[in-house]
Order: C-alpha cells, then structure tokens, then sequence
C-alpha cells in the first residue's frame, strides 16, 4: 500500500510538470515556436530521407522537423514540448531508481527546469535527451551483464548514428550506472569503456563514413547554428542528469521528511511554486513581434491592430507589423497618429540581416509594389537560413516568380513546398499557375503586374526608403500602399514642403483627402505658408478645420493630459508634441 502511494504521489508530480511546461511555452513562447517552425522544414520524399541519413544527428533531425509540424497548430508546440520533457523526467526517473537512488519524481524533474531556463531554438536537443533517456532505461533493465555490456555497445553506436553527441552523454549514464551499482573493480573499467568507445566513434565515423570537420563528427550542426559558437547552455542541460543522478546517489541515505503525507504536500506545493514563479517571469522580449508576424502569415491583419489598440507596440519589429496591418486594412491615413512612430524605421528596416528583417522588409516591398525586391530579400532569407529552407519564404519566391512571369523558377520552389505536408495544398493550388495565360487571369496577378515599376530604380528600398518610394509612386499614382507609405513617411518625418508637392497632385486628380492629410495641410497653411486662397483650393471638410482652430486655440493653456487626450490622435498634436525622429 504504502508502494502504491508512492507511486501514485510520483505520477501525480509527473502529471503537474507536464501541465506546467505546456502553460510555460504556451503563455510564454508560443509565437517563437511558431516562428521558428518555418525554419524546420520537413519533407516526404525519399531522397529528403536518404539526405539526412547520410549524416550523424540527421536522424534526430528528422524526427525533430516532423514534431515542428504541429508548432504551427494551436497549442502544437506547447503539447510536443510538455510530452517530451515529461518522458525525458519519468525516464530519468526509471533510470535513478535502477541505480538505487530513493528519490521521488520531484528531484528527477530538477534538471528539466534548465530547458524552462534555457528555452531551445530547435528541440532536436529534446529529441536527442528522449531518445538517450529511453536506451538508458532499456539498458539498466537487462540483468545479465554480458547481454548489458553487449546491448550498450550497440547502443552507442545507434545514439551516434541518430544524434551526435548522443553517444557522449549515453556514454556518461552508463558509466554513472556501472559505478553506482557494481561492487567489484570492473565496475571503472567498463565504465572508461563506454566513455573511450562514444569518444572513438566520431574519429572513427569522420575517418570512414562521413566526411565532415571535427566539430560536427562529435556534435551535431543540427543542435545549433553551425557558424555559431555552441552555446555553453547545451552543455548545462546535458551534464545536469547525470551529475544529478551521481549527487543524490551521495545523499540516498539522508531522510528529509518522514512522513509520506507531507512529502506529497511538500513536493506539490515547491512544485507548484517553481513553476509559476517561471511561468510569471520568464518573458519572451519578442513575443509581441512574434505574434505579429504569426498573424502576418496567415493573413489575419485585424488581429495585429486590435492588439496594438488594447496593447500598443513595444518593438521596431512589431511597429512594422502594425503599419502593414493598418495598410492591409484601410486603416494607414486614419489610425497611423494612434500609435507611437519612430520614423523609417517603423516602416522598414533598415539594411535587414536578420531572420525577422528579411521577412519584415520582402512584406512590404510586396505590399508597395516592388515585387522584384520582395523577391530578393526572399531569396536571401532562404539562403541565410540555417538549414537553408524558409517555406514562409519559398511561398513569397513562387508568388514574385509567378508575377514577373519566371515560371520554371517557380515551378522549383512549388515542388519543394509540395514535400512539406503543411505547405502541400498552397503549392498544389499554384501549379496551375504555371500556364502564362491561367496566370495572368488571376485577379491578384493581374493586380501585382499592374503596379510593376516602369522606370529603373536603382535605389534599394531598405537604404533609401523615401526615395525608392518616389518612383514606385511617379509610374503608378494610383498604387496606394506605396503613396500611403510614402507621405507616411513625410509626415513622420514633419516634411510639409515634399508634402505639399504630393497633395497638390492629388488635388489635380481630384481625389478625396483623408483626415489625416487634410489636418497636416491644415498646419501647413498655418504655420509654414498661409495663403487663404491657397488653403481655401483643398477640400479640408469643415468639421477639420474647425477641430484644429479649437486645438490652436488651448494649445497653450490646456493641462498637457487633458490636450493629449482631445487630440493626440491628430497630426497637428504630432507635430507639435512629438519629437522628430532622427532620419538614418
């Protein structure tokens, strides 16, 4: 009875972990994951297979993309992640009570914590824990020592073939069993066996089978960015397990509570109170541009803006997001003075590099029209990829190729992405694109090929923003995300005379003024040139021009608080309040 006890109260400490890591990625890291899924991409082909067998850690590799699937899926990442970290603690588990440890789950639950603390880019690194976890467990069950000794040789040479370094660290859990267990002197020697053997079998591997340099035959490229030094938190969570299992070998004669009772009402509530104290204050800094882009992806831009209204925005990634969304949705000219500017930096960035930059500066190129640099920076994002794959943006690739016409080009990435089960039934529903006359009667085709830019522009729109805008709007007046954008720009940047310019082109075509220009030719004619009849020529409605007469009226006697709140959703309160970002 007191057995079963036991066992339970260890299940039920099990059952908690596993409820705990699922809230902690999915309240905390759910949007990285999802992000970072489209850097994983796994494929069903045979020759994708055979690739990734051909080199050590390739295995766990695959096994690793087919659970990143699911991390675009509701809750995907958080399940995969709970389940492994739950079978990499109840193995543990097994694994210290086979070396005689007497403790309960809690204590095999500590060194999993260090994935909460250092939360993993990729989890081939959870994988690679599971899978030597299991072959620990497999091997402390065999008593006979002779079919043991034989089934960890075989064992090891399996860990390496599957993931490298899987081999060193099944390797460091024999050595640890054989010693704590064993008695007699054999116990050392079989132990430097298991550890000289997983130490060899990378010089071997590199010698015979594989051709690689040294760092990649003992560890893995797939573990981490292979042009980046390995990072020093791989080494912590991989040595926590067994150290752990050698330290409470040293105290498993030590009674810290009695009673079975309350080691259950202990161990739940340290439980209980580690996680949530992780849950509360391990924050992703980037969560927010991490659920921009998520909901950028899958098209959803009133998700992004109804979160800014109830959140605002905290980043330079997030506040591009926001500006696309209010673009995608009609909302640029009447909501862009709710939120807090930053200038071009907001709009674009600058010079990108990085995974989100890349992403970031090919949407709005694809928004304003300029296809052929959406498609440069998707092609760079694919090539500077880890693993060289980016299905996020092979989709952008096979769009740009199909409306620039390039459909052989096209064709490469759709039968790239009809190898990815997630990706499959986008690319099936483009091939027939691949006929120029079905292609050019899409209507969104037809949209992008009318807005092609007409004349050379040989600025990059990253670098020289504004003016990479200047041509887009002089070849197509009527692109509106690219004019939008640009007197954005102008605005922000307080530029009225460049302004103007455009305004009064507008006024020849006869367009309607949106508030938000109307309010900046408002200012301009009171503050920069007033002319009456000038200012009289532009249809600025009578309800705006008397907002802002009253706003110049208490603009210097109104308590600051009270002003912001009248009008800080006005550009005339913009550009009197706000300091003038600094132009890059």
């Amino acid at each position: 009875m007191k057995y079963g006890r036991f066992v339970n109260n260890n299940t039920l400490i099990l059952f908690l972990f596993i409820v705990g890591s699922f809230l902690f990625v999915e309240l905390n890291f759910r949007y990285w994951y999802r992000f970072l899924e489209q850097y994983m991409m796994f494929q069903t082909t045979g020759s994708y297979f055979q690739d990734r067998l051909a080199e050590p850690g390739g295995l766990n590799e695959y096994v690793t993309e087919f659970f990143s699937l699911a991390f675009i899926r509701p809750y995907g990442a958080s399940v995969v992640i709970a389940l492994l970290l739950g079978l990499i603690s109840g193995c543990f588990f097994l694994y210290l009570k086979a070396c005689g440890v007497q403790a309960s789950m809690l204590a095999a639950i500590l060194p999993s914590f260090l994935i909460w603390i250092y939360p993993q880019e990729s989890i081939a690194l959870l994988v690679m824990l599971a899978f030597v976890q299991v072959l620990a467990c497999v091997y402390t069950s065999v008593e006979r020592d002779w079919a043991r000794y034989l089934l960890g040789f075989l064992f090891l040479g399996a860990s390496y073939f599957f993931a490298a370094p899987a081999n060193l660290l099944l390797a460091l859990w024999i050595a640890v069993y054989e010693c704590l267990v064993k008695e007699d002197k054999t116990r050392f020697g079989v132990a430097l066996i298991a550890i000289a053997w997983a130490g060899l079998l990378p010089l071997i591997a590199m010698r015979t089978v594989y051709i690689l340099p040294m760092r990649e035959a003992f560890f893995s490229k797939h573990l981490c960015h292979p042009e980046y030094p390995i990072s020093v938190s791989l080494g912590y969570i991989a040595l926590a397990y067994p150290l752990t299992a050698f330290g409470l070998y040293c105290v498993r004669n030590r009674v810290f509570i009695r009673r079975e009772s309350w080691k259950r009402i202990v161990s739940c509530a340290f439980l209980l109170i580690v996680m949530v104290a992780g849950i509360l204050y391990k924050k992703d800094p980037m969560e927010q541009a991490y659920r921009y882009d998520y909901h950028a992806r899958r098209g959803e831009w009133q998700e992004i803006v109804s979160h800014a209204r109830t959140h605002s925005v905290r980043d330079m990634d997030a506040l591009i997001y926001l500006n696309l969304a209010l673009s995608k949705t009609g909302r640029f000219t009447s909501d862009l003075m709710r939120f807090p500017q930053i200038g071009e930096g907001g709009f674009i960035p600058h010079d990108p590099k990085s995974r989100m930059g890349l992403i970031e500066a090919s949407e709005v190129a694809w928004q304003v029209g300029q296809v052929n640099a959406a498609q440069r920076f998707a092609f760079v994002g694919v090539l500077s990829s880890q693993r060289c794959v980016q299905p996020r943006l092979m989709k952008r690739l096979v769009e740009t190729y199909l409306v620039t016409g390039e459909y052989r080009a096209a064709e490469k990435y759709i039968k790239i992405l009809e190898s990815n089960p997630h990706y499959r039934d986008w690319a099936t529903a483009q091939r027939p694109l691949l006929d120029s006359v079905a292609c050019a009667s899409v209507d969104w085709i037809a949209a992008k090929r009318a807005m092609l830019p007409i004349t050379d522009n040989p600025l990059d729109l990253t670098k020289a923003f504004p003016n990479a805008l200047a041509f887009l709007i002089d070849d197509h007046a009527d692109n509106r995300p690219a004019f939008e954008y640009g007197m954005g720009y102008l605005l922000v940047y307080k530029d009225l005379m460049a302004f103007m310019h455009y305004m009064e082109r507008m006024k020849e075509r006869g367009e309607a003024f949106p508030v938000l220009y109307q309010e900046a030719i408002c200012l301009f004619f009171s503050a920069v040139q007033k002319d009456p009849e000038a200012f009289r020529s532009f249809p600025v409605s009578p309800e705006v021009r008397n907002r802002f007469l009253r706003f110049m009226k208490v603009a210097r006697s109104m308590p600051p608080a009270a002003l912001r709140q009248q009008f800080g959703d006005t550009y005339y309160y913009y550009a009197q309040f706000i300091p003038t970002p600094k132009r890059q």
